[in-house]
């Protein structure tokens, strides 16, 4: 988490904890613009093979055994996957229609066509509908 808030703080967003840890999101993110996101944070260990793997889902253990659960599109708008072997953060809609694989090197097929290239996930880029009014004076806290 601390490397994702590091990130966003670098690009100039503004990162903000929820104060409730049951909510399908770990941060909600002031946009440069004033625009709201919310972000599900993830560890994403480099493959093999140079990419990244985007799972949508979540799972956790109790006493009645392992569970998983899939994430709805309504539940946040960005996973914010951090990658420590290159010590990136990639930035991933999510979209039933995104990409599952995050690509960091070259396939040894040399294949380019739909290929998600890490370079296009490097920040946050879509406009959501909510916006949080950011004031000068609200800036200088």
């Amino acid at each position: 988490m601390a490397r994702v808030i590091a990130d966003l703080v670098d690009k100039g967003h503004v990162p903000c904890l929820p104060f409730s840890e049951h909510q399908p999101y770990d941060l909600v993110v002031v946009l440069k613009d004033g625009a709201s996101v919310k972000l599900q944070v993830k560890y994403a260990a480099l493959k093999q093979n140079g990419t990244i793997e985007v799972k949508f889902r979540t799972g956790w253990v109790d006493k009645n055994g392992m569970h998983m659960r899939h994430y709805q599109e309504r539940d946040f708008d960005f996973y914010a996957l951090y990658c420590p072997q290159k010590n990136k953060v990639v930035y991933v809609p999510n979209m039933s229609q995104g990409p599952k694989v995050i690509r960091f090197e070259h396939p040894r097929n040399h294949q380019d066509k739909r290929v998600s290239w890490v370079d296009n996930y490097l920040d946050v880029k879509r406009k959501p509908s909510e916006t949080i009014r950011r004031t000068p004076e609200m800036a200088k806290t």
